[in-house]
């Protein structure tokens, strides 16, 4: 007996022994085993994701080549950044494997090939253009390179997926290893009646040590949702309180945990959702369909607000008893405003094209009507009074839509400008003494004039007159009484304030700031004050183009226009223009004088397809004394110029049908009579002799709709001229 007992004494130790080896290799492998396994995981996606880096770099370029769009351009400046990043975070998870830590120099050096070939591409595309650049690219310089790159970075993912491939077959060795000790304790296990006691015992043990190990595993859950802090995770229990609270809940709603654990989660809402009973319908709606999604307005526990994307459910025990909530808030306010800007732009840019558009094709309209007017004005001096009265109505009104016409070329960013070197501060002081007159003695105004103000690049009469109908629209806000101010400063519009607002370049700005103590404008009212026929004044009382004009004006002047206002509390529009580097003492040589007027006679070759339009003109030049011929496309034009024996002037439209525009006409009749002398006209500046609202250097212009006594000049101007062909 005592024997038997001390046979099953023994034979316990021994299971014991070899449960204790056992579980100190499964705790072993359970600490090590998931370190391992993630680890290689993190190093396969690092390698993979500057993969893709590196391609998604090499994609926007190409796209930016081909299409000229800023969106590649912004996304090749991302991608190429985030580069370096993942190389270094590459390195440093490897630096205990000496097999990866050789791959790593090959891999800068070809990554640095690949960005310098692209960059080297983008800088030929900017001196020499598309085709320049597409010879570039079709060098094996890149190629070779991205091949080199994949070479390395499949290397070390093959590396990577060895050592997890290799922890798999340990992890097979462990589990026979457990296979056998599991055999030999089961035939230990029949040598005594009192194994079962002991096996029963050991069990109870492995329950205790499992349940320890779940403890761990919830612990170490804890800690990783306490570590995220971009986004709100936390736990409510079954009545919305909050039980759990994270650092990225801290970090959104500034509440720290002992402040917010045993409040309701009511608190982050707007006063009016709570009113709404809008928290209990939210927990309402997860527990019917098992979770619940939306985004909307949250308030911090400072009180501003934020816009919040907002995910909840119900979490339930094994026997589907409501346990509680889990929520998880992110803070979406930034890439919402990036949305809204780009939404914006694009609607801004539709208008500006559709603006664009009726404005050039009235400009034909009007400049027939208007000088129409003016002949029968002369023709008809002794006639009926009646009829004179009727005439001037007619050039009054036509003088109002030629108006119109100019404020939507302007919101369009079509108008031709004169653009030239501008102290801004003399300017806005020059100004000032206009406005005192324009606003009435209600107003009282005030200039802060900035020590240092940088010079800027632009037409002086357009941002004079951009100012006046900023100053005009404060008055009307104002109802004609109350302190206007207009500032000057310099000012430095970073990548952040760019990324947020689109067709921003970052750099030096000239600040020029209207400000007035006016009734404010409302956010919706703010959204479309810049658009075109956009009022809020009364019947007659306004087009809506005094700030589509000045939004137009400073665009397609390279600045940035954006307003500031309250309800009640006034109103700042700011005015940011790009600072002129280059000294005004070195610009460019004075314009030569205005030469003399033609003699009036000679001949000259008019091409215009607007039937009206073209003989207008004909009959103003005939009763000039010229002789005039007619086409109505490059085509005809041509053919006059092959079976004329003399032609003095080439008067062509720069818009012309068949596919050939007048700029490609004069180029032809250059060749077939290299000293004739080319006169343009346009209504409309996106064309092929007006690049960024400037003239090309060398061209006669006149633009629509002209008067008798402008084209009588323009004409004289280019007929007696000798003609130099500057790119010859």
């Amino acid at each position: 007996m005592w024997w038997g007992l001390g046979l099953i004494a023994v034979v316990g130790m021994v299971h014991v022994w070899l449960e204790y080896e056992r579980g100190t290799h499964i705790a072993q492998q359970l600490k090590s085993g998931p370190e391992v396994t993630a680890h290689a995981h993190e190093v396969i996606g690092t390698a993979q994701a500057l993969l893709r880096a590196v391609q998604g770099a090499e994609r926007a370029q190409r796209g930016f080549l081909i299409t000229g769009d800023e969106t590649f351009s912004q996304a090749y400046r991302q991608a190429e950044a985030e580069v370096p990043t993942l190389e270094a975070r590459l390195k440093t998870l490897t630096e205990d494997n000496p097999e990866q830590r050789r791959r790593w120099p090959t891999l800068e050096q070809q990554v640095a090939v690949k960005l310098n070939e692209m960059r080297r591409t983008l800088a030929v595309y900017e001196s020499g253009g598309f085709d320049a650049a597409r010879r570039a690219v079709g060098s094996s310089i890149g190629l070779d390179s991205m091949e080199g790159i994949v070479r390395v970075i499949d290397g070390a993912i093959a590396t990577e997926r060895a050592l997890l491939a290799e922890r798999m077959s340990r992890a097979e060795q462990f589990e026979h290893e457990l296979r056998r000790a599991a055999l030999t304790g089961a035939v230990l296990e029949f040598v005594g009646l009192g194994l079962g006691a002991l096996l029963l015992i050991a069990g109870l043990r492995t329950m205790r040590r499992a349940e320890a190990a779940s403890q761990d595993s919830e612990q170490h859950f804890r800690l990783f949702v306490g570590a995220v802090t971009d986004y709100a995770i936390y736990m409510l229990d079954p009545e919305g309180r909050v039980v759990e609270w994270n650092a990225g809940a801290q970090r959104i709603k500034g509440y720290t945990r002992d402040e917010i654990v045993g409040q309701h989660f009511g608190v982050f809402f707007t006063e009016e959702d709570r009113a709404a009973g809008r928290p209990q319908h939210e927990l309402q709606m997860a527990i019917k369909h098992g979770r619940y999604e939306e985004e909307g307005w949250r308030v911090r526990k400072d009180g501003t607000r934020f816009l919040a994307s907002v995910l909840l459910e119900p979490v339930r025990d094994a026997s589907g008893r409501l346990l509680g909530f889990a929520k998880v808030t992110r803070d979406i306010t930034e890439r919402t405003q990036h949305q809204q800007a780009l939404v914006q732009y694009q609607k801004m840019d539709a208008l500006g094209q559709l603006t664009g558009g009726v404005a050039h094709d009235f400009n034909n309209l009007l400049h027939v009507i208007k000088n129409a007017v003016h002949i029968l004005e002369h023709r008809l001096n002794s006639a009926d009074p009646e009829i004179g009265r009727y005439l001037q109505m007619l050039k009054r009104n036509a003088d109002r839509a030629a108006s119109l016409t100019q404020r939507l070329l302007a919101f369009s960013r079509n108008q031709i400008l004169d653009p030239r070197p501008v102290n801004p501060n003399a300017l806005v002081a020059d100004v000032t003494s206009l406005l005192e007159q324009v606003l009435g003695e209600g107003v009282a105004i005030e200039t802060v004039l900035g020590a240092g103000v940088w010079w800027i690049s632009v037409d002086s009469s357009q941002l004079e007159t951009a100012l006046l109908n900023l100053a005009v629209n404060a008055r009307d806000a104002m109802a004609g009484s109350g302190k206007l101010t207009v500032e000057t400063s310099n000012a430095f519009l970073d990548e952040a304030y760019a990324a947020a607002h689109a067709e921003v370049k970052p750099g030096q700005y000239v600040l020029i700031a209207v400000s007035d103590t006016g009734s404010g404008m409302t956010p919706e009212v703010v959204a479309k004050a810049f658009e075109p026929f956009f009022t809020t004044k009364e019947v007659g009382r306004g087009t809506g183009l005094g700030l589509s004009q000045v939004y137009g004006f400073v665009k397609q002047s390279g600045g940035h226009a954006a307003i500031y206002s309250e309800p009640g509390l006034g109103t700042s529009v700011k005015l940011y223009l790009p600072r002129l580097i280059t000294p005004p003492d070195v610009r460019s040589e004075p314009r030569a004088k205005s030469l003399p007027r033609g003699a009036g006679h000679g001949t000259i070759l008019v091409v215009e397809d607007d039937e009206d339009v073209a003989r207008f003109t004909a009959d103003v030049l005939a009763q000039m004394g010229y002789r005039v011929l007619s086409a109505g496309d490059a085509a005809s034009a041509l053919h006059l110029l092959d079976t004329e024996a003399v032609v003095d002037l080439l008067f062509t439209d720069i818009g012309l049908p068949g596919g050939v525009n007048g700029r490609q006409l004069a180029d032809q009749a250059l060749q077939r009579r290299p000293g004739l002398r080319v006169l343009f006209t346009t209504g409309y500046t996106r064309n092929a002799v007006v690049h960024h609202g400037r003239v090309d250097p060398g061209v006669d212009l006149i633009v629509k709709p002209f008067t008798q006594r402008a084209l009588a000049d323009a004409v004289g101007r280019a007929v007696g001229r000798t003609r130099v062909d500057e790119r010859n």
